[in-house]
């Protein structure tokens, strides 16, 4: 996964042609952190046409508030640079990898 930052979060969604997954969480957030290996190896698996970057809400506050994040884990699914999809909490590899590829 690419670290994404307040101050990267801009040219990571509208960079390159590629669907965009960001998400966004917290070290003291166990679901989130369970999460971590399961979105690095689709980040592998799926490379070719999506990248998933990840974003510390409390590193980086303003992002999170921007995108009204309520909840963590949360996932935003970008496309050209344009939220098309939101999905609250940890769904598990292959249900993520499902709701990353289908439209």
């Amino acid at each position: 996964m690419i670290k994404v930052t307040d101050d990267s979060y801009e040219k990571f969604i509208k960079t390159g042609n590629k669907t965009k997954i960001l998400k966004l969480g917290a070290t003291w957030c166990n679901p989130c952190q369970m999460a971590i290996p399961p979105c690095n190896e689709l980040a592998e698996e799926l490379k070719d046409d999506v990248e998933i970057g990840e974003l510390d809400i409390e590193e980086s506050a303003n992002t999170p508030v921007m995108l009204s994040c309520k909840g963590v884990p949360l996932f935003v699914k970008f496309k050209e640079g344009k939220e098309v999809s939101r999905k609250v909490g940890w769904p598990g590899k292959q249900e993520l990898k499902n709701w990353i590829t289908t439209s």
